[in-house]
């Protein structure tokens, strides 16, 4: 897995629908620093102008891949179509209404090198609204420690910003689901290596209100749940007491509030200015189950 045979990042977009930020998405992904990449489209049944820019946008750059579905086969199914077809040693993911700063792979790349435990890296990240302004941020845990007990909880790498090795993805394929499909990617992954997140800010993650995780609260977190559950039965994953008692409480909520006030909830914690790592701090117990 570490005998590096090439360079090239390998980078998979799902695109759906996504016209409006496409542009901006691919740009910011031509304009990094590090160059040997390929860039995978695959646009998954989109309706809008996405195929005709995304043409217009390989004709402008060779290295830019599309695939294209006839109609809506679903995120995971796209993912793991890409990742099929990745020729890189290193993976990276990418989506479609999001903005990837110049140095994100450069500095990126040279984490995973420079550490032989490590089989993801993620970064810091900046929010943004459907319009582009800066809205909030997301900081994360750097360590590899606080971001395996983050997992019980919350999601320890923001899944557009991950990058990791080509041949293990191929081992972690996404599970086919409507949302929250990268849950059990992520602990697929996690028994391969340590977890790390940049210290640097590499990525602006944009806010929409139609996005998958937020049609559905109720939905997400129940698949993200049981994910959890088979991380600790199938994957040996062990969480904390607070991760359990944590865990129940959200599925109290979720079972008995209404999807509005899940969302609200769920936009406060996430989303307002939340300092991730300051939050893990204060639940981490001293002790795990055994």
């Amino acid at each position: 897995m570490k005998n590096k045979k090439n360079n090239l990042i390998s980078i998979i977009m799902p695109v759906y629908n996504a016209g409006d930020y496409l542009v901006e998405a691919i740009e910011s992904i031509r304009k990094q620093t590090y160059r040997k990449w390929e860039l995978i489209c695959v646009d998954d049944g989109s309706t809008d102008e996405s195929a005709h820019i995304l043409k217009r946008m390989k004709a402008r750059d060779k290295r830019i891949r599309i695939i294209r579905f006839p109609k809506n086969k679903g995120l995971a199914f796209a993912l793991n179509t890409g990742i099929n077809q990745a020729k890189g040693y290193y993976f990276a993911r990418m989506d479609a209404d999001d903005v990837s700063l110049p140095k994100r792979l450069e500095i990126q790349l040279r984490y995973l090198k420079c550490n032989s435990k490590a089989i993801a890296v993620g970064s810091q990240v900046n929010l943004m609204d459907e319009n582009g302004r800066t809205i909030g941020y997301k900081r994360f845990p750097v360590d590899p420690q606080s971001l395996y007990r983050m997992m019980g909880t919350m999601m320890a790498i923001q899944h557009p910003t991950l990058m990791t090795y080509t041949n293990v993805m191929k081992k972690c394929k996404y599970s086919n689901h409507t949302t929250a499909e990268d849950v059990s990617m992520f602990f697929k992954l996690l028994r391969y290596g340590d977890f790390l997140n940049t210290k640097e800010t590499l990525f602006k993650y944009r806010i929409r209100e139609n996005s998958n995780s937020l049609k559905n609260p109720k939905k997400t977190f129940n698949l993200t749940l049981r994910s959890r559950l088979k991380a600790v039965i199938d994957y040996g994953y062990r969480p904390t007491i607070i991760d359990v008692l944590t865990n129940l409480i959200q599925y109290v909520l979720t079972s008995v509030l209404p999807n509005k006030m899940i969302i609200r909830l769920y936009k406060y914690i996430r989303f307002k200015h939340i300092q991730i790592d300051k939050i893990v701090k204060k639940i981490q117990p001293a002790f795990t189950i055994q």
